[in-house]
């Protein structure tokens, strides 16, 4: 008979086992075992914060390994912070001398500028490579000495400075203790689709760049606290400074940020460290509402698309002055808005939160090409954080007050709508006519395009989508058309409509041109018999019921297979009929009778269709006992959630 382990026994290796698995938690970046990616690089960076200059120096040795199936003659990189170093670079031209989502570059003094300048780089023997390396302000390229063959590397040894600007672009200080530094190295470009893409740093254009591993080693004094991409390692004092050794895998980029005034709270959701650094003094439910958001972001994507690979993800509240770095999202760390404090009628700072958290998915996992195609990430993301704050955190309205309230479909309708429809969705960012238009088509207008799809097709559709689309491209730079290509899969006519609304200037605005119901007629004139007799005549009469016509007209190109109008009469009797648009003649008309007089008619009773351009023509009235009057107030309404469109985070 075989023995049974002791009750103690188990107890013990109950507890080793924790301890094991504690103990491998803490030491992985990942929540999920790795490698996820191809780990185009491994980057080991040396810095040290001068926090009185807003300055760092450091040394940086990049691992480059050649994983695109082609002989190589020379590696592009970014050198961002350039962008801040002169007033006639692209960005500052692009942003009107240095001004981007409301915030504006304070004067010209010289701390208001900033710079990354490379002062030394060596190959893996040491020897020198200063004659290969070419500067072209925010961009420079690395001259190979050799072609560098598939699945070969190449090692960089990189000394290099980089001035933080004041702050009003992501990036940099606000003159007093805070220090945001990102995208503060020399940054590979990517090889994509058989081409490097190494855009200049615009200012309607974001980041692209491939995954790798991160360690950095930041020093700062002491008595500042330090928040980065990653998991912390180990921290070392040495009289007044103090190193932060950090570690990220499978991640695209590392950013980090320092200042003495930060306090700290930390929660936790299904082995994800959640770390807010916060502004003081902030109230204990304002702090709540922060890990709320997270928890309800890291819930619905586990649900509705994939679960979150990394172990932590850092909160920053940058403080009131230094506006210009909040709202922006960077691996494993986001920063939120700078007010944070809890209120009953604006959700402001648990969305934005939501948002930011949300591009940890679209752009962190997925790696889309944000200078080229930012819809992919801003506009996907603009949709689920709607969704999350109805559906997880419960909050279905960014804007609630007495009577009024928006949710965040119906703001990012507005917008939409609002805006001229000059550029197809799918443009490079710095090639939309304004600011508005890449604003609009980035964010609102593919967010009301998902909308729309989630309700003519169905939101189990759209979660099939989503679920697929993580699936299959997470961690590998998808397209738009990978995105399509997995909508055709479930439905053709979805995959249709994607399409046209993404990469065209198609709009959709239905119209009832018009509506008339009058007493049925019984037929009168003249009638001929077949003996020759002269023709007798019949004065016309009014019968029993109603005759009623109606025209419907769709002005733009774009339509879904079908969308339905509700007929109301005037006995309060409804009843509503689905019009099939035809993609040849852009019009269709109605004619049948019944017993009780037509008195309003209404395309898209239930707003399903939220790309429409303008619902104020959808409803044709007859009269005045209509039960669907009230819907005439949406002009009106329209107007009044203009004025939160600001909410709508950039």
């Amino acid at each position: 008979m075989q023995r049974l382990p002791s009750v103690r026994f188990l107890q013990r290796l109950v507890l080793l086992l924790g301890v094991i698995f504690t103990s491998t938690a803490m030491a992985s970046a990942l929540r999920m075992p790795g490698p996820h990616t191809d780990r185009v690089h491994h980057t080991h960076i040396k810095a040290t914060l001068d926090a009185e200059k807003h300055r760092v120096k450091a040394d940086m040795t990049l691992r480059w390994k050649n994983t695109t199936g082609v002989e190589l003659t020379e590696i592009p990189f970014h050198l961002y912070l350039n962008a801040f170093s002169r007033t006639d670079t692209i960005f500052m031209t692009e942003s009107n001398g240095g001004r981007l989502r409301n915030d504006t570059r304070e004067g010209d003094d010289q701390d208001k500028f900033g710079y990354v300048h490379v002062t030394a780089i060596t190959d893996a023997s040491g020897e020198d490579q200063a004659q290969n390396w070419l500067v072209d302000g925010d961009v420079a390229t690395y001259k190979l000495p050799q072609p560098l063959l598939p699945n070969q590397e190449v090692t960089l040894n990189i000394a290099f400075t980089s001035q933080l600007p004041k702050v009003f672009a992501r990036s940099g200080h606000n003159g007093d203790t805070f220090n945001f530094v990102a995208q503060w190295f020399p940054k590979p470009g990517v090889y994509y689709n058989g081409r490097w893409v190494n855009h200049n740093y615009h200012a309607n254009t974001e980041f692209f760049a491939d995954f790798g591993t991160y360690d950095v080693e930041i020093t700062a004094p002491s008595d500042y606290v330090v928040g980065a991409t990653g998991y912390l390692v180990k921290k070392e004092t040495q009289e007044a400074l103090t190193t932060h050794h950090y570690q990220a895998e499978d991640v695209h980029d590392f950013v980090w940020t320092a200042d003495s005034k930060f306090a700290e709270a930390t929660a936790e959701w299904n082995g994800i460290t959640i770390r807010l650094l916060h502004q003081k003094p902030l109230s204990e439910k304002s702090i709540q509402n922060q890990f709320d958001a997270a928890k309800a972001s890291f819930e619905w994507f586990d649900k509705h698309v994939g679960a979150y690979p990394y172990s932590t993800m850092t909160l920053v509240q940058p403080p009131e002055n230094a506006g210009g770095a909040a709202g922006m999202e960077y691996p494993t760390l986001v920063t939120t808005i700078t007010d944070l404090d809890y209120s009953e009628y604006m959700h402001a700072a648990a969305m934005v939160t939501i948002h930011e958290i949300g591009h940890n998915y679209w752009q962190g996992i997925f790696a889309s090409n944000e200078f080229e195609e930012s819809w992919m990430d801003e506009g996907i993301n603009s949709y689920t954080e709607g969704r999350i704050m109805s559906e997880t955190l419960g909050q279905a309205n960014i804007v609630q007050f007495a009577q009024f309230s928006a949710d965040m479909p119906t703001m990012h309708h507005v917008r939409t709508a609002q805006t001229p429809t000059l550029d197809p969705v799918k443009t490079h960012g710095w090639m939309y006519v304004d600011r508005g238009g890449y604003s609009t088509n980035s964010y609102s207008k593919p967010a009301t395009i998902l909308n729309t799809v989630e309700r003519v097709w169905g939101v189990e559709k759209v979660d099939q989508l989503l679920k697929t689309y993580y699936k299959r491209w997470a961690f590998k730079h998808p397209s738009t058309q990978d995105f399509i290509a997995i909508a055709d899969e479930i439905d053709p006519s979805m995959a249709r409509y994607l399409n046209d609304a993404i990469t065209t200037i198609k709009n959709i605005d239905f119209e009832v041109k018009s509506a008339t119901s009058g007493k049925k007629q019984v037929a009168g004139g003249f009638s001929f018999s077949d003996d020759n007799e002269e023709p007798s005549f019949n004065k016309p009469e009014k019968g029993e019921g109603y005759v009623h016509r109606v025209t419907l007209v769709r002005n733009g190109e774009l339509h879904p297979p079908q969308v339905d109008v509700l007929l109301t009469f005037a006995d309060g009797s409804t009843e509503t009929r689905q019009w099939q648009p035809d993609n040849t003649i852009p019009w269709t008309k109605w004619q049948w009778e019944s017993d009780v007089k037509l008195v309003e008619v209404m395309i898209d009773p239930k707003f399903k269709v939220l790309l429409d351009k303008d619902f104020s023509n959808n409803t044709k009235r007859l009269g005045k006992k209509s039960n669907e009057s009230w819907r005439w107030a949406i002009s009106l309404l329209q107007n009044i959630q203009h004025a939160f469109s600001i909410a709508l985070p950039l």
